[in-house]
């Protein structure tokens, strides 16, 4: 299975955006998490680490094959720490390259996180039971980013929730923070599934990967405050006044948010990997695209008149 980076149109729902509405939904979907994970688990010890979900002991992997294993990926023929200082090259000419361009947000964010994937390599170097799986994955899902970049700019087709964050990059009147979550929504939600299945998800001798993939949790909370810091610099002082230390209530619910991704991320390469036949697996694919889809017609659903000629001319000064 290789991820192919287009997906189909569908119709959405809308719905609205406001950081107090995304608290009160990430609570419910936390509690519906706790509850599911408690009946599939069956677990009696803790099911959260502090007030963080426990996703290992809420939903343990499920059995999968263990003869998909990575090989070599394009700028990642050989698993180390420099294809991750080479995806760091291309983000950062990326983010050169868009300028004050919205599609420069999403650009910083990723570059961010993947510079300190690259210091947490060095600092932590047991945090990971396989680092080259998580190295080459790097590489592979940069690719699908970049190439998604490609299409949309030759005009060819490219995934709705990709659609709908690139089209409001180009003419939405909505806040940086939008902007972050949309390109964040596309590329986890709609993308990862596909790259984690091509990749597989346990190692050759059974074990699941699904620790590591947790694990990656840690790196994204450690790279938090330098993506809103980074943004709120180069794009949209906004960002700064939401997401700033007086305000931890949003700072925990965006993490729990893009957690809450990740741990559907896992379960939609578990669907896609026990897809028996060619049906089953368009279905599983339509179905990631289209709730990708829907979240990113509710991120982009609240625009605020005026507000893209304040940010323009904020970035252009800076």
């Amino acid at each position: 299975m290789v991820p192919d980076g287009r997906g189909k149109d569908r119709g959405m729902t809308g719905g609205r955006f406001a950081i107090g509405r995304v608290v009160c939904g990430l609570i419910l979907l936390g509690a519906v998490w706790l509850f599911a994970g408690a009946t599939v688990a069956g677990a009696t010890t803790p099911i959260v680490h502090g007030i963080e979900p426990n996703w290992e002991i809420l939903l343990p992997a499920m059995p999968s094959d263990s003869q998909i294993q990575p090989t070599s990926v394009p700028y990642c023929a050989h698993p180390s720490v420099a294809c991750i200082d080479t995806e760091i090259q291309r983000m950062t000419a990326a983010q050169q390259q868009y300028g004050c361009d919205h599609r420069g947000v999403f650009a910083t964010t990723y570059l961010e996180l993947t510079k300190q994937f690259r210091r947490d390599r060095d600092t932590h170097p047991d945090r990971f039971a396989d680092p080259d799986y998580l190295e080459t994955e790097d590489a592979l899902f940069a690719d699908v980013f970049f190439n998604t970049m490609a299409d949309w700019d030759a005009g060819r087709p490219v995934p709705a929730a990709w659609r709908i964050a690139l089209q409001t990059d180009a003419t939405g009147q909505v806040n940086a923070a939008q902007d972050m979550l949309l390109g964040i929504n596309a590329h986890v939600q709609n993308d990862m599934a596909f790259v984690v299945a091509a990749l597989g998800t346990r190692m050759p001798d059974g074990t699941s990967r699904k620790a590591d993939h947790d694990a990656f949790n840690d790196i994204l909370d450690d790279a938090y405050k330098n993506v809103v810091d980074a943004i709120t610099q180069r794009f949209d002082p906004m960002v700064g006044l939401t997401n700033s230390d007086l305000t931890p209530i949003d700072d925990f619910a965006g993490l729990q948010l893009v957690r809450g991704w990740r741990e559907a991320v896992w379960r939609n390469a578990e669907r896609l990997l026990a897809a028996k036949t060619d049906a089953q697996r368009q279905a599983v694919a339509d179905s990631i695209e289209e709730n990708a889809a829907a979240w990113a017609a509710s991120i982009a659903a609240t625009p605020q008149p005026g507000y893209r000629a304040i940010r323009d001319a904020y970035c252009a000064s800076r």
